[in-house]
């Protein structure tokens, strides 16, 4: 059983070797603006798993950990050791790969946002690109990786979006299979966020208006909201509470909101009378007060 498993998962790597140019290539033209670039040419690189790397950026023959250490933005692959995530070499090691297998490419790229240059542990956050392509998001488009926003908000949010739901609905990688689609739906849904596709039990494609939504309806549920800002309360912690106009709720229909979240959206100055479309999670806060858990909203005309 195991030798089959290797002999699986070697061939598949192998197959990305071969197959990775015309892999990534469909990928478009998908790249940071006004980031800083670093070119990773003819520099030793040292793959960790599909997310992470080391590069000599010094050029002096070592990594430096964590200064050299490349973690990218907008993905987060499946875990080679054990950790609170889980371990899932089924799809890591094909992730591994491909990232492996695109690295030794000629006219590697690196692109980091100015403002936003390390992460957890000290990392380097950023933006793979080799010939012209985003790796980043064909690791999503490829099924290596969910979509994730934790460390940073990508200005094409919908062309990343579109690749997981395209990833999703042709089953690829972590994707692949129900019990596999399962938990990386239930991993995310932890995170606040989801899969934009109709084919995904979670997401309620229809755009709801907020004045008479009946959240009770979508409890567990990804819904998208339009409607007016009533009020707006601050909470501890950078956390706020933004209330749209209800027909049935007199205090209105509740979103809680982050710091990180409204910085990323360029939400800090709405107000009172301000047109929003949020997106996000339906729960019913202590048995009280039901609720959106903000993940992405944008200003409406």
């Amino acid at each position: 059983m195991r030798l089959n498993y290797f002999l699986a998962v070697q061939g598949f790597c192998l197959s990305l070797i071969f197959y990775a140019p015309e892999t990534f290539a469909l990928e478009g033209q998908v790249l940071p603006k006004n980031w800083e670039k670093i070119s990773l040419q003819k520099m030793k690189a040292e793959v960790i798993d599909g997310d992470t790397f080391d590069a000599d950026l010094n050029r002096n023959g070592k990594f430096s950990n964590p200064e050299e250490r490349i973690r990218l933005l907008y993905v987060d692959t499946p875990e080679l050791s054990k950790s609170h995530k889980g371990k899932d070499p089924k799809f890591g090691l094909p992730a591994k790969e491909f990232l492996s297998s695109v690295l030794r490419k000629k006219a590697a790229v690196l692109w980091i946002d100015p403002s936003n240059r390390t992460g957890n542990y000290g990392r380097l956050l950023a933006v793979l690109e080799v010939k012209g392509h985003n790796i980043n998001l064909a690791l999503i488009k490829q099924g290596h990786s969910y979509f994730d926003t934790r460390y940073s908000w990508p200005e094409d949010f919908k062309i990343y979006a579109k690749a997981e739901a395209y990833a999703f609905e042709k089953h690829l990688g972590i994707w692949s299979y129900k019990r596999s689609r399962k938990r990386y739906l239930l991993r995310m849904r932890k995170e606040g966020k989801t899969v934009y596709s109709r084919k995904n039990p979670y997401f309620v494609s229809k755009i709801q208006e907020a004045q008479s939504i009946n959240l009770s309806k979508f409890n567990g549920r990804f819904v998208r909201v339009r409607g007016k800002i009533k009020k707006i309360n601050t909470l501890g912690k950078g956390a706020k509470l933004i209330y749209l106009y209800h027909q049935r709720m007199k205090k209105g229909l509740a979103v809680i909101s982050f710091e990180n979240q409204r910085n990323w959206l360029g939400l800090n100055k709405i107000r009172k009378g301000d047109f929003l479309q949020i997106e996000g999670f339906a729960a019913l806060y202590k048995q009280k007060q039901w609720q959106i858990r903000l993940h992405r909203a944008l200003l409406l005309d």
